[in-house]
């Protein structure tokens, strides 16, 4: 109270002078306090800090989660305008995420609420802000499509279509069930070890997306499959897939997308078509159904984190069912009876 007006002062004061002391100061030089007010607001603008947010993200993440994170907080920006951090309510929040999931679907938006809250969080954590309001926004129920079961024998007809190099990379995500760009990545002198017989796959699908690396036993069709690829291959490139016509600029240089090769080889083969990540759930599937593999042990090949993650891979069955089935009827009931 000063002279009989209410003010509230901002900031913390031990003692009530103090706090009279600011707000005297404060009126005392209006254009100041505006200046500075106006500083605060364009620091915690929207634009602002999605900047600062986005250029975090394009160090930590990769590629694709970067550019799935832009494309969601674009669009957000877009539909709110350039407010205030604090200006924004769950009720708009939801407004746009009802929005999404109209035009596109349940699914596609419960990725936008997913890196809009990751985008509070990160606010929280460098500008103490503590506030979310994202968190009254539940996920929405979507019906998940069932993935399609790739047929062992296909997987098999496109190894045997393909020759070469392309026959070892193919290989090398069948004998590992790996992440299509682990196997990319791969290089002679940190990830393939003959001696021991081994390689190492690394990821960043962990919480703080850091790269972790694992090694894997190389079987016997892996062995030669790689073995044959280290005689074959560019003594100048350190990688193990790398681009090797002589006469292209990215000539020695790892390949990043073989998603045409795969395609073509399909096509070969005339099976239907199947991206890398198929094989990485035919494997699991394969090794638990068929190769009663028990589901701990598919979860230490396919490197998950949770098991959970692993049930959703060895979904579907490729044995029949039909001699189970059989079981159920009741005339071989009554005879356990």
């Amino acid at each position: 109270m000063l002279k009989g007006e209410r003010i509230r002062a901002q900031g913390f004061f031990k003692y009530k002078d103090e706090a009279r002391q600011w707000i005297k100061e404060e009126k005392a030089n209006p254009k100041q306090s505006q200046k500075k007010s106006s500083s605060i607001d364009e620091e915690l603008s929207l634009w602002s800090l999605f900047q600062n947010y986005l250029a975090d993200c394009k160090v930590n993440f990769d590629k694709k989660t970067f550019g799935e994170k832009k494309y969601c907080l674009e669009r957000f920006y877009q539909f709110v305008g350039d407010v205030g951090i604090k200006n924004i309510e769950p009720t708009t929040i939801l407004d746009f995420i009802n929005e999404r999931a109209r035009k596109q679907s349940n699914n596609a938006a419960n990725k936008d609420r997913k890196n809009i809250k990751a985008f509070y969080s990160w606010v929280q954590e460098m500008y103490g802000i503590m506030y979310d309001p994202t968190a009254p926004i539940k996920k929405k129920p979507h019906t998940k499509e069932p993935r399609r079961l790739i047929p062992i024998q296909d997987i098999l007809k496109v190894m045997l279509a393909a020759k070469g190099h392309d026959r070892v990379l193919i290989g090398s995500y069948w004998h590992t069930g790996a992440r299509k760009s682990e196997v990319l990545r791969w290089t002679w002198a940190e990830d393939v070890n003959f001696e021991e017989r081994w390689v190492r796959l690394g990821t960043k699908k962990n919480r703080r997306s850091e790269m972790v690396y694992e090694k894997l036993w190389m079987n016997d069709d892996l062995y030669k499959l790689l073995m044959w690829q280290w005689k074959n291959r560019n003594p100048k490139s350190p990688y193990v897939f790398c681009h090797m016509n002589t006469k292209s600029k990215y000539y020695g240089k790892p390949f990043t997308e073989r998603r045409k090769t795969l395609s073509a080889l399909c096509k070969k083969a005339e099976v239907e078509s199947f991206g890398y990540h198929d094989i990485r759930h035919t494997v699991a599937k394969y090794l638990n159904d068929l190769q009663k593999v028990g589901l701990k042990k598919v979860q230490q090949v396919l490197r998950h984190r949770r098991q959970s993650t692993t049930e959703i891979y060895v979904e579907g069955n490729y044995s029949d069912t039909m001699d189970a089935m059989a079981l159920l009827e009741l005339e071989k009931v009554e005879k356990i009876s």
